[in-house]
């Protein structure tokens, strides 16, 4: 009997012996994933099969989420918390401003820099998704906005497809029949219009005007293109060229407007284009509808408000390595160009190569939006390039502060100047309690 125990522990612990030679077996890789939902169900599942596909070709057990945008920064700000993050989000320069200096996103400048070398990306895509010159997410999509004009009205008053902002003010006046219903211009200044204050950002820095300085000073009141372009605004609206319900528009406001046969340009995310593309009630609109980039302005460019998504990695991970691996599987070129394409023109590619596939330019839509995507070297803030500045303007920017500066014009009787005062002192509050 004693033999036969002194056998079983002599296996035993030759057991014990080789496991500790070989090597204990190492657990298995894991990663969580959140994706923020987009508007195509068809990309959320292509997106959500890919990140599965990893798990199984890698052997990583993985963990996906499909969120709903409004939930997903209440979601991930509580698992920050509480200490227990995803690996990797879906992230935009709005998520890693949100958190000023506590940010808990991962310098990936260097991977960025490495991507970029392997597959030319836009400059925009990257140098106005930087952030005191490091990258904190992978760009990874574009998402943009693209100018709509009524070329049937153009052509009634002899003129071409506006090629500068100054035009297009000159074409909204001349188009305009407010005795019929029928206004030039679609951009609104209601209490939460995004789409009239990204419109006037955009002309605005088209024209070289801001409302900060790049050492984050506030300008609003002292830049003298500011000023010109808000009596502009209110030339526009008190002669007709803008709808009058403008003043009370929602983001939606400028798109139904143009939807209703009430305005003749426009200033709005290609699902514009898609609704009147699909809806045969809209054809004989559609028809009549020719779409273009943003215009230039005085400096000669067009610098839209860049809307760059991708992959931010949260800097507490403890799977860095797989979140770089899972990464780098997402741009193998052949899946990432067919999923882009699902959501084209609405996001389209962050890389170069997209001017010269035919799927790009070959489609109007989708040709202007990757001249958005190339152009949009705005940002919030823009051009201020401190980080306290970028976080005062990012903070700011969902208070509409610009819709509510020319509501002031046009509704309040305030003077251009007093309205840019009231912005100023606006901003300076702000700056104050952060």
């Amino acid at each position: 009997m004693k033999k036969r125990v002194l056998v079983v522990a002599l296996l035993v612990l030759l057991a014990v012996a080789s496991a500790f030679a070989g090597g204990a077996k190492e657990a298995k890789k894991s990663l969580t994933v959140w994706v923020e939902k987009s508007f195509s169900d068809d990309a959320n599942y292509a997106m959500e099969q890919r990140v599965k596909e990893f798990g199984k070709e890698f052997d990583v057990d993985v963990s996906v989420e499909m969120i709903n945008a409004l939930d997903f920064m209440t979601k991930l700000n509580a698992a920050i918390e509480a200490g227990n993050p995803p690996d990797i989000v879906t992230a935009n320069m709005y998520k890693v401003l949100s958190y000023g200096e506590n940010n808990p996103f991962l310098d990936v400048t260097e991977k960025v820099a490495a991507l970029d070398a392997e597959r030319e990306i836009f400059d925009a895509s990257i140098e106005n998704t930087k952030i005191d010159g490091k990258n904190y997410y992978y760009p990874f999509y574009n998402s943009v906005s693209i100018m709509y004009y009524r070329a049937d009205k153009l052509a009634e008053a002899g003129l071409d497809i506006p090629e500068t902002w100054e035009e297009v003010f000159e074409a909204a006046k001349a188009i305009s029949d407010p005795d019929n219903g029928f206004y030039g211009l679609a951009m609104g200044c209601g209490p939460t219009d995004e789409d009239g204050c990204n419109t006037f950002r955009t002309i605005m820095w088209a024209n070289g005007g801001g409302l900060y300085a790049p050492d984050g000073t506030i300008t609003a009141n002292t830049d003298p293109v500011v000023l010109e372009l808000v009596e502009d605004y209110k030339d526009l609206y008190e002669s007709e060229a803008i709808p009058p319900a403008a003043t009370t528009w929602g983001p939606a406001g400028n798109n139904t407007s143009y939807m209703m046969g009430e305005s003749g340009i426009c200033y709005n995310s290609p699902t514009l284009y898609n609704s009147l593309k699909a809806d045969p009630n809209y054809a004989e609109l559609f028809a009549n509808t020719v779409v273009a980039a943003p215009p230039k302005g005085a400096t000669g460019e067009s610098y839209a408000l860049n809307l760059a998504f991708g992959w931010g990695i949260i800097a507490a991970s403890k799977n860095i390595d797989t979140a770089y691996e899972f990464i780098d599987y997402t741009y193998e070129k052949e899946w990432y160009d067919s999923y882009i394409k699902q959501v084209a023109p609405v996001f389209v590619p962050v890389f170069t190569d997209a001017k010269n596939d035919p799927f790009y330019t070959d489609d109007v839509a989708n040709a202007a939006a990757v001249g958005y995507a190339e152009s949009a070297m705005g940002y919030y803030g823009y051009p201020v390039d401190t980080l306290e500045g970028r976080i005062l303007a990012s903070k700011h920017y969902y208070q509409f502060p610009v819709c509510k500066m020319l509501n002031n014009v046009v509704t309040q009787g305030m003077t251009p100047q007093q309205s840019l005062d009231a912005l100023a002192a606006e901003t300076q509050a702000l700056a104050e309690s952060i």
